[in-house]
């Protein structure tokens, strides 16, 4: 179809008329595949009623007039769109919803229809919803009805099941009953009777059991100490059975070196029938000594007579190893502390002198035996002349201020403090010096001290004094050097600037030259146009459209480059995308006859390449397009690159009838292969040809420099 409308002047005369053509198959596509919900349709009309576009193109062929439906003569009689939603017939001859809208120019309106019944879909589905819910709900109540029963007989259950349980001597049984009510209360006090039950059934048998499964060595021995009983851990550590103890005094026990009660009043127990801790010696059987702490205390009847002694002894031979294995710990730390070449001493918590090294000695003048356990800030007395917390103390209370006179830059470095000041020593020189100190960390993380180490910075001090003055000298030197060098940047800073501005001044006359390139070759591509119009040779026509799509694949790659921003290269993946669709909208493709499937990565490409594989592309392509699919055939379209290093890899193929075997690629008749094969030894490649399933052409290219 052929549009025209009148072309005037700024006064309004005449001058002539723009005509255009209207691609109506475009049209009865889009409407055709239009798809409103399950069953909905659309469909234009223009102005006197016939019908332009329909998915049934049969009935817009005949010209078929539709102005007997409600919603085409609303819109002949230019009413209103804005109207309440009626039943009507359908363009079908159904029962639908319809409405229509104004394109406006041109004069045609879109006629949507809509059956009812989908309309009403939600509704009914809202209705069956409805009916559900209450159909559910009935049948919840139900089911709550029958749980309610439930739980008004299951506590009486559990009280039943629970006392028999009781009956069979299951003194563990408990009620598990939360409520509230009488039944709640009747189960609290069904507890509390069996709680008070077996109470008064713990026999001594269950108390003997945890007599034996003590940890500690128990002996009960009779009011004349002879042993009345042990339990099992008493016969384990002495190595004897039960039977050999019983009856023996306890003496039997002690080492021979260990004090020996001649009898439980007069020996171990004299004024208060009681002891607690204190150090005894056993022996065992085979003649070993065990350390043990001994505690006892008496049993009295009910008349107040002793009854019994009960002795719990605990081993003490772990203990006693530790304890030494601890002093010849702190005997090798106390040597490691004295051998260090830095004055070192150790305070306790509670700045007690725990150590004081040889070092320290020289300095302080003041010799670890006379200062080793003493506290009360003793340790300051040496360098200040008085008591006075000093950096050590810092550790132990960070918020002691006190501790921070006549110290500088103190830093703290997680918890270790380091720090400087100026110390008199012994000969009475002041001296410069560092000092680190840290606390000291048991194995439960708690601070049991702190350690402190000193050292002598004189010859530091020294040495940063020279730095300084070589500092002050090298500052001098380096302000000339700067400034020579400042000047010198500024000068490059301008040739910088200079060479910018040239750069861009090319870069402008580069992408300027890019499009009036491109500008030149749309010029051609028109004009190839014109003529084509003009001729009425087949054969001819052919030859200038395919110079014409040769042309554009030129002219692409230009307006590509001018667009970028390096103009150095472009993406060859967008390019090849806009050359297929080019061809396509030239050959009048239906898209949806062909399929394409585009595959190529990020490659891009010099103009110098570009150029050559964008006419092979433009060959390739438009050969598949023009013979791969005749008479309508459908098929697909395959355009494949991969870029390794300098080599690209280029796949055109179809899945069409197929290239005859009469065509031979080397030496090709046609302008078209011969180009093709020029292009691809201009880029130092290879072409294949393979025709077991359609046409398929791989080269392997060069890419130019």
């Amino acid at each position: 179809m052929v549009m025209a409308v009148p072309v005037t002047d700024i006064f309004g005369d005449f001058k002539g008329a723009l005509a255009a053509e209207v691609n109506l198959k475009f049209m009865w596509d889009l409407v055709g595949n239009l798809k409103i919900g399950e069953g909905g349709t659309a469909y234009v009309v223009d102005r006197q009623g016939n019908l332009i576009a329909y998915g049934d193109i049969s009935r817009v062929l005949k010209g078929e007039n539709v102005l007997g439906l409600e919603d085409v003569r609303r819109f002949v009689n230019a009413m209103d769109t804005e109207y309440d939603a009626e039943v009507t017939q359908g363009i079908e001859g159904d029962a639908v919803i319809a409405n229509y809208v104004s394109l406006g120019e041109p004069d045609w309106a879109v006629v949507v229809e809509m059956p009812v019944d989908e309309v009403y879909q939600e509704f009914n589905k809202g209705l069956y919803r409805t009916i559900a819910i209450l159909l559910a709900s009935l049948v919840l109540a139900s089911i709550a009805g029958i749980l309610l029963s439930r739980i008004i007989t299951k506590p009486l259950i559990v009280l039943r099941d629970a006392t028999y349980e009781i009956s069979k001597g299951n003194l563990d049984t408990r009620v598990e009953i939360s409520s509230m009510n009488e039944i709640g209360e009747l189960a609290d006090s069904f507890n509390r009777m069996t709680a008070d039950l077996v109470q008064t059934t713990v026999s001594r048998d269950y108390f003997d059991d945890i007599l034996k499964s003590m940890f500690d060595m128990l002996i009960v021995l009779a009011p004349d100490a002879t042993i009345q009983s042990v339990n099992k851990r008493a016969c384990d550590v002495l190595g004897y059975r039960a039977e050999e103890l019983v009856g023996r005094p306890f003496s039997h026990l002690l080492s021979p070196d260990s004090p020996r009660p001649e009898s439980a009043a007069t020996g171990m127990l004299p004024e208060t029938w009681a002891v607690t801790e204190i150090e005894r010696t056993f022996m065992t059987k085979g003649g070993r000594k065990i350390p043990v702490i001994l505690s006892s205390s008496v049993m009295y009847n009910t008349s107040g007579a002793v009854r019994a002694i009960v002795c719990v002894a605990h081993d003490m031979t772990e203990r006693k190893k530790a304890e030494e294995e601890l002093r010849e710990s702190r005997q090798l730390f106390a040597d490691i502390i004295s051998f260090l070449p830095d004055p070192t001493f150790v305070i306790d918590r509670d700045g007690t002198v725990l150590a004081w090294n040889r070092a320290l000695e020289v300095m302080s003048g003041v010799t670890a035996e006379e200062i080793i356990g003493k506290g009360n800030y003793e340790y300051s007395l040496w360098a200040y002349g008085r008591r006075r917390p000093l950096l050590i103390d810092l550790v132990l209370d960070p918020d002691k201020d006190s501790a921070r006179l006549d110290y500088s830059d103190i830093r703290w470095v997680g918890r270790t403090v380091t720090a400087q000041t100026v110390l008199t020593k012994a000969d009475g020189r002041k001296i410069p010096v560092s000092l680190v100190t840290s606390p000291l960390i048991d194995s439960q993380g708690n601070t049991v001290g702190a350690i402190e180490s000193i050292r002598d910075i004189t010859s530091v001090k020294k040495a940063e004094a020279d730095l300084a003055r070589l500092n002050t000298g090298l500052e001098k030197i380096v302000k000339e050097r700067t400034k020579a060098l400042e000047e010198e940047v500024e000068i490059r800073k301008q040739a910088e600037a200079a060479i910018r501005l040239s750069l861009e001044e090319k870069v402008l006359l580069l992408r300027e030259v890019h499009h009036r390139v491109n500008n030149n070759l749309q010029i051609i591509i028109s004009l190839t146009k014109l003529q084509l119009r003009t001729l009425e040779d087949p054969g001819m026509k052919q030859a200038l459209s395919d110079m014409q799509n040769r042309v554009r694949a030129m002219a692409i790659v230009h307006e590509k480059l001018y667009q970028t921003e390096d103009l150095s290269s472009i993406d060859i993946a967008d390019y090849t995308k806009y050359l297929v669709s080019q061809i396509l909208s030239h050959y009048k493709v239906d898209r949806q006859r062909i399929a394409l499937n585009i595959d190529i990565g990020k490659i891009h490409l010099n103009i110098d390449t570009a150029i050559p594989l964008g006419l092979i592309l433009n060959e390739l392509i438009g050969n598949a397009i023009k013979y791969a699919f005749p008479d309508g055939r459908k098929g697909e379209l395959t355009i494949r690159m991969t870029e390794e290093g300098e080599v690209l890899t280029v796949i055109v193929q179809d899945n069409g009838i197929g290239m005859s075997s009469d065509i031979d690629l080397e030496n090709a008749s046609t302008l078209g292969l011969r180009l093709v094969s020029n292009l691809v030894d201009q880029l130092f490649g290879t072409i294949t040809l393979d025709r077991s399933c359609g046409t398929k052409f791989t080269m392997v290219l060069h890419e130019k420099k």
